[in-house]
């Protein structure tokens, strides 16, 4: 039996020895996309960066495992951890242009993300980057590749984020909260962008909102999430037709609807 893309098994996290998130265990398939939905401070972007070992100072897992394919990633250190991240498992950041150095053109931030994991020439990394524009849509790659960061709009800044993460063609995309700074029209955009680097890559995504409505248009399956503990997981139709949670109905009551296109 195929191991799983991701498996969380019974993940306790803790920030300063203090528990933040507890006992959760879920599982992503090849190619599916999961959606971690729940209010501020329920754990969830917690949770995708302890996938990645992002926690930062103080924070630590407590508790349980996450395999990624059958690896402990906690197990992972050094080179090890640096060699999984971008070519195993990538990540977008909610606001993606402040992770971007402002001084230096997004063609030559992406050469140097690609070159710390393998070996090719600028132009193979220009010519791939332009393919990866073409397939979410964006006609205009060359003059984004030659722009700084604060030449572009947060909603092109954010679809760089996606370029740049998938850039290694990573199994596995975590995305924390990557349309919340955006407006309604770009949100949509975006969602649409990162499900058709799922149809042309096969990449499973695990997506952290409280956007149910997003989570709604794209996921497989759903994680509600509440005070640091999963309080509902499965199927996206099971769990928006017949939740069984309060807390669950309240989210799918407060629903922005993205329009299919």
């Amino acid at each position: 039996m195929a191991q799983p893309l991701l498996d969380m098994r019974h993940v306790e996290i803790s920030y300063n020895g203090k528990p933040v998130v507890h006992d959760v265990s879920l599982q992503m398939e090849p190619g599916e996309i999961l959606g971690i939905v729940g209010e501020s401070g329920s754990g969830k972007s917690t949770l995708i960066k302890a996938a990645m070992g992002l926690l930062g100072s103080g924070g630590a897992v407590t508790g349980g495992d996450i395999y990624y394919k059958g690896m402990n990633v906690l197990d992972a250190r050094g080179e090890e951890l640096r060699k999984m991240r971008g070519p195993a498992m990538g990540m977008i950041f909610q606001n993606t242009g402040a992770s971007l150095c402002p001084i230096r053109s997004i063609e030559d931030q992406l050469y140097e993300s690609v070159m710390q994991h393998e070996r090719a020439s600028r132009q193979e990394i220009r010519d791939r980057a332009m393919e990866l524009f073409e397939k979410i849509g964006l006609k205009d790659g060359r003059r984004i590749l030659k722009s700084y960061p604060f030449e572009l709009s947060g909603g092109m800044n954010q679809r760089v984020g996606i370029m740049l993460a998938m850039i290694l063609h990573p199994d596995l995309l975590f995305a924390d909260e990557p349309t919340s700074a955006l407006d309604v029209t770009v949100q949509a955009q975006v969602v649409r962008e990162l499900m058709r680097m799922r149809d042309f890559c096969g990449t499973g995504i695990a997506i952290v909102t409280h956007n149910i409505g997003a989570v709604e248009h794209m996921a497989d399956k759903i994680a509600v999430m509440y005070q640091g503990r999963l309080v509902e997981y499965g199927d996206k139709k099971d769990i928006i037709e017949n939740p069984k949670e309060e807390y669950t109905r309240k989210l799918l009551g407060a629903v922005l609807r993205i329009r299919r296109g």
